[in-house]
């Protein structure tokens, strides 16, 4: 028996547009369907500079590998070389298939891959969008002064200004839940 699959369903990655890239309007309706907004990867933030820089200088340092090889002393460092930049590739690679670590925003908080969690109770302030345009980025201060903040960066979301008005307006709404409560 043949499965058909269901069309209702969006495929993740696919043809789908990555909600970071979507406009704030998406983002909106998104939430109050779920409750919940992931902003996987965005594929092409891999072409911003940041990421181009790593295969140029693998490259550069690779081109004189094949006379460390030969040379007694530096063969260590030639295959430490070598399986330094196999790790960096494989792990750009995994993170451009994947689109992970996935940026999500839910009633709880925000979650940024399986590790960084700050819940709405903690936020203590949003910055301004800094950086110039490729390295943009956002802070999310805890009111921890000594706990680590949240960075975040053009790879989830491309318009960070739009992004920050959006958390700013959930901020606003989970404090009046919360002191209601």
């Amino acid at each position: 028996m043949r499965h058909y699959p269901d069309l209702t369903e969006q495929p993740r990655g696919g043809n789908m547009t990555v909600m970071g890239e979507r406009l704030p309007e998406a983002w909106i309706v998104e939430w109050h369907r779920n409750h919940r907004v992931e902003f996987p990867l965005r594929r092409w933030s891999f072409l911003q500079a940041p990421f181009l820089l790593v295969p140029t200088m693998g490259l550069l340092s690779l081109s004189s590998i094949p006379d460390m090889l030969d040379d007694g002393p530096w063969r260590f460092l030639a295959y430490l070389l070598i399986a330094l930049y196999t790790g960096v590739v494989v792990g750009l690679a995994w993170q451009l298939v994947t689109q992970r670590p996935v940026l999500v925003v839910d009633h709880r908080g925000i979650h940024l891959g399986r590790r960084r969690f700050l819940p709405w109770d903690d936020v203590g302030s949003i910055s301004p969008v800094i950086g110039p345009k490729p390295l943009r980025r956002l802070e999310i201060f805890q009111k921890n002064v000594w706990a680590k903040n949240l960075t975040l960066t053009q790879q989830h979301v491309n318009d960070l200004q739009a992004f920050r008005t959006w958390l700013d307006e959930l901020l606003t709404e989970n404090r009046q839940i919360s002191h209601s409560n």
